[in-house]
């Protein structure tokens, strides 16, 4: 995938980090240290700043349309497929939403959303904390506001942790990318295991 993208915008580094950031899971978790990593891009390689910027705004272009998507087909669904996805969407991430979805004050609610989108690890970030925005009841603009925060802090934690060490920004990028696919296959297992025990229960 790092070689697609070195040989088809090395002359547009912004762009691949855009697209990178653009990436469900990879996000900007992967596409920061890769825009920052002088290994890969030499004399190209962005200034932190524009990195945080690109990858910022990647990562952020999906964020309303999955909210309005997720919203429309919780309140419309259509067949068996659009309720399979929800029902398990809504199962998986049952902790999350009811904790938006208490009583509590507006101002927690979104602040539960923006720190699990801020915390910078796999399986966080703007595509999750969308999808569970969608499901919730929270008003579309407060989700969007929430996960822009969280989204920005998440940037900023990997940005200056790349500044930080510098030298060993492409080794970042290995290491997040490992880091990624282990969780990736423990998600899974956990998922097979967890499918195993209802049928087993049926």
């Amino acid at each position: 995938m790092i070689d697609f993208f070195v040989d088809n915008f090395s002359s547009c580094v912004f762009l691949a980090v855009i697209l990178m950031a653009l990436i469900p899971t990879i996000e900007s978790k992967i596409a920061i240290p890769f825009g920052l990593s002088y290994a890969i891009w030499g004399e190209a390689t962005l200034s932190p700043v524009v990195a945080f910027l690109c990858a910022y705004v990647g990562s952020m272009i999906p964020c309303i349309f999955i909210i309005i998507i997720i919203r429309k087909l919780k309140n419309k669904t259509s067949g068996f497929v659009c309720d399979k996805f929800l029902s398990k969407a809504e199962n998986r991430y049952s902790k999350r939403l009811e904790k938006l979805s208490s009583k509590s004050k507006t101002f927690y609610k979104l602040s539960t959303l923006a720190l699990f989108v801020a915390v910078p690890l796999p399986l966080t970030g703007v595509y999750t904390g969308s999808l569970i925005a969608g499901l919730s009841n929270l008003k579309i603009y407060q989700a969007f506001i929430a996960i822009a925060v969280g989204e920005f802090i998440s940037c900023l934690a990997i940005t200056l942790l790349c500044v930080l060490f510098e030298d060993s920004t492409f080794l970042i990028l290995i290491a997040s990318l490992i880091i990624l696919a282990i969780f990736i296959i423990f998600d899974l297992i956990f998922m097979l295991v967890k499918n195993k025990r209802k049928l087993k229960t049926n």
